[in-house]
């Protein structure tokens, strides 16, 4: 893939759907994908990027291998490495997954999930069991218990959403509340994967300690990390989380796999969340930040959800939609206050909630999760719908009743729904977020338009940005 003389790769496709955990099957739903439109191509991230580190596992050969060995190799290196003394032979052992690190890496964190337990089963002669870290809209997930046959592979399994059970702890900030299933062992183990979804919070500031105010917390406290602090210090919230007696009596150390948008290019662990996380932080800034940075070249579009994601977790080329809400914005500047602080942005509360990026023509729901309220979307974009079904689906979903406010009109297939917004929006640009790895789906112009820009953009990146946002984090290159 290195050395792959062609910007646009017209054979990678989408993933597909996959039933889900409310026994949606989306496949047999959802008529066509957008990748099948005329005049739609793949453009590949690693033309805009060359520079991007080589894959160890990708799910599609055009990208690297797709073996699972070397995977397992690493996570077998890093976690020998690790100190595991603390866990007491005879006691149980939480091993935390979280349905991004299955949404985005599929096999590859499955097979590092597995090494894990493994070695801890053998090395401390404890017991290991599988919890996921459901998040708001669970009920709309994947089944990835099903998908992966994780009963089968790791026994005891329990998907744990964050409107189950909690318990309430001490932190710095006062009483936050965590998901009782998951930290009801003596012992846990934190996992996670690398990539940008929702950097307009967390800023790149203690990355990796998010899923402690996210998908390891109750709503109670996944509120205060989104709402009370605003997106300079949302991250004081999981912070103080994961510095609580309560987790720190528990927690026994993280394993992550580290991704770019074309797949895996390695595994990282260490007892030492904080030394981790600045490990890898500059990383993950360098492998997707010219991929933030060139959603904010697009002009004029018409974006398309073909995606598991809920709207803002729909993926392209890698990056999260909520990227392209802030596309105007630098938000790992640290120097930018508020992310919403660009003129382009019209919101009442600036700096708290998502603005509106002007960019965006029109949005087609072709098929989407539910699960999290997204007003920002439904308020100030033209919303065109495929199918009845989807319709349904998108009005019955509890987390968004702003949608009817939407008045969304409904096609029945989805080149109409497109053509029709393309044409009301006055722009021939087509983005999809399908999540199709390595590559953004876009319409032909638009992939020829983003391409011409790269090299100017990549020098700004690479000579000004990063070494900003490096400076300003104490982070070296």
């Amino acid at each position: 893939m290195a050395n792959a003389p062609e910007p646009f790769i017209a054979a990678l496709r989408p993933p597909a759907f996959h039933p889900t955990w409310n026994k949606r099957r989306p496949a047999e739903v959802v008529q066509s994908r957008a990748a099948d439109l005329p005049g739609m191509t793949a453009l590949s991230v690693r033309a805009l990027m060359p520079d991007l580190p080589e894959t160890i596992w990708s799910e599609d050969p055009l990208l690297g291998p797709t073996s699972l060995d070397e995977i397992r190799r690493q996570t077998r290196a890093r976690v020998a490495a690790m100190d595991w003394s603390k866990i007491e032979a005879g006691r149980m052992v939480n091993l935390i997954a979280n349905p991004h690190g299955f949404q985005l890496s599929g096999e590859a964190y499955v097979a590092m999930l597995e090494e894990i337990a493994d070695h801890v089963k053998t090395t401390r002669g404890a017991r290991v069991r599988l919890r996921v870290a459901e998040s708001m809209g669970h009920i709309e997930n994947p089944d990835w218990v099903k998908i992966y046959n994780l009963h089968e592979r790791f026994g005891d399994v329990e998907e744990c959403p964050q409107i189950g059970a909690g318990t309430k702890i001490d932190t710095k900030l006062g009483d936050m509340y965590v998901t009782k299933k998951l930290f009801d062992a003596p012992y846990f183990i934190h996992t996670h994967v690398t990539e940008m979804r929702e950097g307009y919070l967390h800023r790149m500031l203690d990355r990796l300690m998010k899923p402690f105010g996210m998908a390891y917390a109750r709503l109670e406290t996944r509120s205060a990390y989104h709402f009370g602090y605003g997106p300079r210090t949302g991250q004081i919230v999981s912070r103080c989380v994961f510095e609580s007696d309560f987790i720190q009596q528990r927690y026994v150390g993280t394993v992550v796999l580290d991704t770019t948008s074309e797949g895996v290019i390695g595994v990282h662990g260490n007892n030492d969340l904080p030394a981790l996380d600045r490990q890898l932080a500059a990383g993950i800034m360098r492998n997707y930040g010219m991929a933030i940075k060139i959603l904010g070249e697009i002009e004029d579009c018409v974006v398309v959800f073909d995606d598991h994601g809920c709207g803002v977790y729909c993926y392209a080329g890698g990056i999260a939609f909520d990227n392209m809400l802030c596309a105007d914005v630098d938000f790992m500047d640290l120097d930018n206050l508020s992310l919403l602080a660009a003129d382009r942005h019209d919101t009442s509360e600036p700096g708290l909630t998502m603005g509106k990026n002007h960019a965006i023509k029109g949005i087609v729901i072709n098929y989407m999760a539910g699960g999290v309220p997204q007003p920002f979307i439904w308020d100030n974009y033209p919303i065109h719908v495929v199918g009845e079904t989807v319709n349904r689906w998108m009005l019955n979903d509890p987390s968004n009743y702003h949608f009817e406010r939407a008045n969304a009109r409904i096609w029945p297939s989805l080149a109409e729904a497109v053509e029709t917004a393309c044409r009301e929006g006055g722009t021939r640009n087509v983005l999809v977020f399908d999540r199709t790895p390595g590559a953004f789906r876009v319409s032909q112009g638009l992939g020829e338009l983003l391409l011409a820009r790269a090299p100017a953009l990549r020098r700004k990146v690479d000579e000004e940005l990063l070494p900003k946002w490096l400076r300003q984090r104490g982070l070296t290159g």
